[in-house]
Order: structure tokens, then C-alpha cells, then sequence
């Protein structure tokens, strides 16, 4: 794998971004796969990753840090999802115009919180040739309630309204915990701990803003831009972060072209590492689906 760093502006932030290509000659009409992390998730991790798997099977990957992560423009810290569905917007644009992807089909892969994201960020205007959603979740208060129950949620929500007093009276939101307003599991909390922690970029405290973004987070109840663009939907059969009934939800109600595909005896994420055999068979998955879709 060849990496070609690179950058590109998202309202009026320089994201640090890479293209990574094949050792040899990119597959012909093969698309560009742009990976999209998740909550926290810089490109050196799960971007890299992908782009490890797709480039020795010829493919062009693409991989960026949004604003105010790693190396990127923006404020440490202030996590905004519609600026990150932006963000990709943007990023979408960019390899469409770039040598690298001028004239190459887009295939966007969301990892986790971006499972979602991806979802917002297609515009009938600049269709692309498919959408991976993988171990997302498509209703943020549904899983809210998951994790917290129903005492838990109000105690939640009496916090993000002290939240935005303090930043209505001060000008200035609080820095809170980043796994405070986004609860894990144990097990995705062991591998944040064991393997994420480890990246010196990750897991800075979060502006408070951060909560009530990710409350009016659904993107399963805007769903008609995407009739035509074909979806699958891989997630863990024992995911206990983001529950499988998310992955379900989605499918029922996509109106596109879609299919749902488990990764079997896995929960969110213990399992993402290159030589995993959960991973291999996950990755295989999602290349054979991304070598089904039409070319143009």
C-alpha cells in the first residue's frame, strides 16, 4: 500500500487527509473507497485499516480526520455531527475532483457513529455507487435508552439542559468525558481501553455540544434521497454497543436497493484487527458486495 497525503477544506478547515493506493495498477472501473470513522475514530485506525485490506485487492481508498481531530483544522474537542456529515460532503467532492478518483464511482463505508453519518451525507446531487453501514446506529435516543434505561436517560437529559444553561450563561460549553454523554459496553470499553487509548490523538474530552447533536442523531427518518443507492448493512450479531434491532431497523425501513449481512459471534469492535479472522471474513464480505454493484 502506497499512501499520498493530501488535504482539502471543509467550511473553511484544512482536514489532513491520505489517499491510499495499490502497489500496482488500480483495478479498471474499480470505485474509490472513502472510510469514515466513528466516535472519536481518527484515519490511522479503522481508515487505514480498510485501506490496507481494499489496496492489495487493487482498489483506491481514502481516508480523512474531521475537523478539530489529529492533525485537521478546527477546535480539539468540539464534535458537532452535522459538521462531521459535512466533513464527508466535502470529502466526497474532493475525491471526485482529485486524479486519483476523477471518473471513478465513490463507495462510502461509515464505521460506527459514521454508519449514520454516511446516510446523511448523500445528496440526490452527487449520488455514489453504494453506502456501507457498518455496526451503526440510526436512532441515537433509542440506543440512549438501550444502555441507560429509562431512569438513566432522564438523568441524562436533566444534564445536557444543566449542559446548555452553563453555556447559555457562560459563552462557553463544559469539557466533559467523552463516554459520559456516549455510554459503553464493557467489552468495547475494554478494547477503547486496551488498543484506542494507546493512539496518543484519541479520546479527548467533548464539548458538551456534543450531546445534543448526537440527540437529534436519526438518520433512519431521512431516508428517501437514497431510493436508488444500493446499501449493505454489516453488523454484529452480538454487538451489544450498538444493538443488533439497529441494524434491523434500518433494513426494514431503507428504500433502496439493501442488504443485511451479520458478522457472526461478534460484538462492536474487540474484533477489528488486520490478522482477526472475524475481521478477514467481515472485509470479504464487504469486498465481493462492493464488486456486485453496476458499473457505470
Amino acid at each position: 500500500m502506497n499512501e499520498y497525503p493530501t488535504f482539502f477544506y471543509s467550511d473553511g478547515h484544512k482536514l489532513d487527509a491520505s489517499f491510499y493506493l495499490p502497489s500496482g495498477t488500480p483495478k479498471q472501473d474499480a470505485p474509490v473507497v472513502i472510510a469514515c470513522s466513528g466516535f472519536l475514530g481518527l484515519k490511522n485506525i479503522h481508515p487505514e485499516r480498510f485501506a490496507r485490506w481494499f489496496s492489495r485487492e487493487g482498489y483506491v481508498t481514502f481516508g480523512f480526520d474531521y475537523r478539530g481531530f489529529a492533525a485537521s483544522e478546527g477546535e480539539p474537542g468540539h464534535v458537532v455531527l452535522e459538521e462531521q456529515v459535512r466533513d464527508i460532503r466535502h470529502a466526497i467532492a474532493f475525491v471526485r475532483s482529485h486524479e486519483h478518483g476523477r471518473g471513478r464511482p465513490v463507495v462510502l463505508v461509515g464505521w460506527g457513529m459514521a454508519g449514520g453519518l454516511v446516510l446523511n451525507a448523500v445528496q440526490a446531487a452527487t449520488p455514489v455507487a453504494g453506502v456501507v453501514a457498518f455496526n451503526g446506529f440510526y436512532d441515537a435516543m433509542r440506543v440512549q435508552h438501550a444502555h441507560r434505561g429509562e431512569d438513566g436517560v432522564a438523568t441524562f437529559l436533566t444534564d445536557v439542559e444543566r449542559w446548555e444553561a452553563t453555556t447559555a450563561w457562560n459563552g462557553k460549553p463544559e469539557r466533559v468525558n467523552p463516554f459520559d454523554i456516549y455510554p459503553l459496553d464493557p467489552i468495547t470499553r475494554g478494547y477503547v481501553d486496551d488498543v484506542l487509548y494507546k493512539n496518543p490523538d484519541f479520546g479527548p474530552k467533548v464539548s458538551t455540544e456534543m450531546a445534543a447533536s448526537l440527540l437529534a442523531h436519526a438518520p433512519e427518518r431521512n431516508l428517501s434521497h437514497l431510493a436508488s443507492t444500493p446499501l449493505l448493512i454489516l453488523h454484529g450479531d452480538r454487538n451489544a454497543l450498538h444493538p443488533p434491532t439497529e441494524a434491523q431497523r434500518l433494513h426494514e425501513v431503507y428504500p433502496g436497493p439493501k442488504e443485511l449481512r451479520w458478522v457472526e459471534n461478534a460484538g462492536h469492535t474487540e474484533w477489528m484487527l488486520d490478522d482477526h479472522p472475524t475481521y478477514q471474513e467481515a472485509m470479504r464480505a464487504m469486498q465481493g458486495w462492493v464488486e456486485s454493484l453496476p458499473r457505470a
